[in-house]
């Protein structure tokens, strides 16, 4: 997988988690947290299935369930429970089979938005940004 991620601020008209990369990486995002819904784990590190742009550094977590973590700066969670989880994939999956574009989801007790997107970020612009 060769996803790429980072926080930047007023990306797309507000403060944004993007989180990029080719079709196929979406495709294998997908099937990863499709694993991780099913079981028993409460938080998968999204993170550490990409590469962090390092001037725009951030951890991203899809978790099961909202909670009332402390919350720690550019600290991010994604709500992928099993009832949300249905509309989750139906988003990736229109991306899995698109050479470009991209959706955008809420982010938990965030006014940041996360961006996933395909084919729109290479690497050119990725090394443009640090």
């Amino acid at each position: 997988m060769n996803l790429r991620l980072g926080f930047f601020e007023n990306f797309k008209g507000t403060d944004s988690v993007l989180l990029a990369g080719s079709s196929h990486d979406i495709a294998l995002l997908s099937a990863s947290l499709n694993g991780f819904v099913a079981s028993q784990e409460s938080v998968l590190p999204i993170h550490s299935l990409a590469s962090v742009a390092p001037n725009h550094s951030v951890q991203l977590f899809a978790q099961r369930a909202p909670s009332s973590l402390q919350r720690q700066p550019l600290q991010f969670h994604w709500l992928c429970s099993p009832n949300e989880y249905a509309n989750v994939q139906g988003k990736l999956e229109a991306l899995a089979t698109s050479a470009h574009g991209h959706q955008y989801f809420e982010l938990m007790g965030s006014p940041a938005q996360l961006v996933v997107s395909v084919g729109e970020y290479g690497a050119s612009w990725w090394q443009a940004q640090g």
